[in-house]
């Protein structure tokens, strides 16, 4: 019954807070019939627009409504673009008077002590950074003209304004040490490592255990300050190591401390999914698809379905093909390096394309025309060198290449990558590159063209004499799939135990990769 009681006691506490509203006057001199605009901010820079009122003839003007607004820091924006921050909470009545002529130094709130405190404390501050900024440019043409004396006069000026600046800070947190603004001020500050920590690694790790004492990860007040995202992301940024597994706890401990509000948790939620969706670091990829499966997908019921459906496609086929992650076996069969045996593919190709033709104009439906042609296609697959796996391999590492030479790109970079593998006799060093044809696998009404590229790749083998490292294709593994290929070239670097060590980079940053560590061995 107690516990009974104590519900009800809050949900009534609540429908109180929620009915009183709020109601904010504001007193306008010289901004007669103008627009005004409250709103918050959000994240790192976004304004957002809450009301808005048009003042009467004496510059009166006044936001109400019957729902209280959540608390965090606020705005208000004139006509003449310019704005005034403020700090809301539990008060939601008051009034803000001023002067448009003179707004940043006329302003004033009546009706509560700890905004008139702040709007106080930015008049100093405001003043301060404007004697500071002109200190600093006499200072520097005094440096410039060796005036040492009036340096030393502008140095002790700026000390005592630092001084002012700290003592009204000081001032704040003392008169008003459990309000939001002594938390915002806190959560603004950086943290101080005290001065007998001298050692650099040991003042990393000061600063970075004690990132959050004075900031509040789940206040979702901070959420509507400028300071909330620049807090999240210097510390996922700067203070944590960039390897995949770190990032994923801190993405799980940033996670779970937004849970608080559904508005924080979506905030936390996305930005950290963009955040890492949008990286050009592979191995950010790890972290977006954990973020993806672990929260987005079961969790972001905001989002369209649609994009939920295709979210899901794209990120199975990202886990199977991870840094770190074992490789998916690929089967495959290997060109022959016996130039009349490519050739005997190529007359075999030409007969293989007539049939697809002929198969192709029967009267046949879709699917029969598709199996008859792939039943085509694995006999003339079955005439290579004979099926492999990767994973058969005992290479030290390999080096997959998925190419194809239709793609210009491709034809320019594939022998240059060729040469540089030969020239660093990498062949001799057990590295394997393995060079796979991206075919077409859907043959349904692209059998001619299929045909013509398979010409293609096996003459530019020949061509090239590209015979020290292998050159595959495998029409019916699923590779594109796995390794999540959708465009060329792309490569991939496994180690012995077929590991991936990292992909898509270049070919030259990768036998670079590679000789280094080789060397270190």
């Amino acid at each position: 019954m107690k516990k009974l009681l104590f519900s009800l006691s809050l949900i009534a506490a609540f429908a109180l807070t929620n009915a009183q509203g709020y109601e904010i006057t504001v007193k306008m001199k010289n901004y007669a019939s103008d627009t005004l605009i409250i709103g918050h901010h959000f994240a790192e820079s976004q304004l957002i627009p809450d009301d808005t009122v048009v003042t009467d003839k004496a510059g009166i003007g006044v936001f109400k409504s019957k729902t209280a607004l959540p608390g965090g820091m606020y705005f208000l924006f004139f006509s003449s673009k310019q704005k005034v921050d403020f700090l809301l909470d539990k008060n939601q009545k008051f009034t803000i008077e001023g002067d448009a002529k003179d707004i940043y130094k006329t302003i004033k709130f009546k009706g509560d002590l700890e905004y008139a405190a702040f709007a106080e404390y930015q008049i100093l501050r405001g003043d301060v950074w404007q004697k500071s900024t002109d200190f600093n440019k006499e200072r520097k043409i005094a440096d410039s003209l060796g005036n040492v004396t009036r340096v030393k006069e502008i140095d002790a000026e700026l000390k005592k304004l630092n001084e002012a600046s700290k003592a009204g800070y000081d001032k704040l947190l003392a008169d008003f040490p459990n309000s939001f603004m002594a938390t915002f001020l806190r959560a603004a500050q950086d943290v101080q490592v005290p001065a007998e920590i001298t050692d650099r690694t040991k003042q990393y790790e000061y600063y970075r255990y004690h990132f959050f004492d004075t900031f509040n990860i789940s206040d979702a007040r901070l959420l509507r300050t400028p300071i909330y995202q620049n807090k999240i992301d210097t510390y996922i940024d700067k203070l944590i190591p960039q390897h995949p597994d770190s990032l994923i706890v801190q993405v799980d401990f940033l996670i779970s401390k937004s849970r608080t509000t559904k508005e924080m948790l979506r905030f936390m939620l996305v930005h950290l999914f963009n955040k890492y969706a949008g990286s050009q670091v592979v191995t950010a990829e790890n972290v977006y698809v954990h973020i993806a499966q672990k929260y987005y997908l079961p969790e972001a019921d905001w989002s369209d379905p649609e994009f939920i459906k295709d979210l899901k496609e794209k990120v199975d086929k990202k886990s199977k093909c991870l840094v770190g992650g074992r490789a998916m076996d690929i089967k495959y069969q290997t060109v022959t390096v016996d130039s009349l045996k490519i050739d005997a593919l190529l007359k075999s190709l030409k007969l293989m394309k007539e049939k697809g033709i002929e198969i192709e104009k029967s009267g046949a439906d879709d699917a029969t025309k598709n199996n008859a042609k792939v039943q085509e296609l694995s006999k003339y697959y079955n005439q290579f060198h004979g099926e492999q796996k990767l994973s058969q391999s005992k290479a030290e590492y390999t080096i997959l290449w998925f190419w194809t030479p239709d793609c210009s790109h491709c034809k320019k970079e594939t022998p240059l990558f060729y040469d540089l593998y030969v020239q660093k006799e990498l062949n001799k060093k057990n590295v394997q590159v393995v060079s796979i044809f991206l075919n077409k696998t859907d043959l349904n009404g692209e059998w001619d063209k299929f045909c013509k590229t398979t010409e293609e790749w096996l003459q530019f083998v020949e061509n090239h004499d590209m015979k020290l490292w292998k050159n595959v294709w495998s029409p019916f593994d699923p590779f594109r799939f796995n390794y999540d290929i959708n465009s060329s070239p792309v490569l991939y670097i496994l180690d012995k135990d077929f590991k991936i060590v990292t992909k898509r980079i270049g070919y030259e940053q990768a036998i670079e990769l590679i000789v280094k560590e080789l060397e270190a061995k």
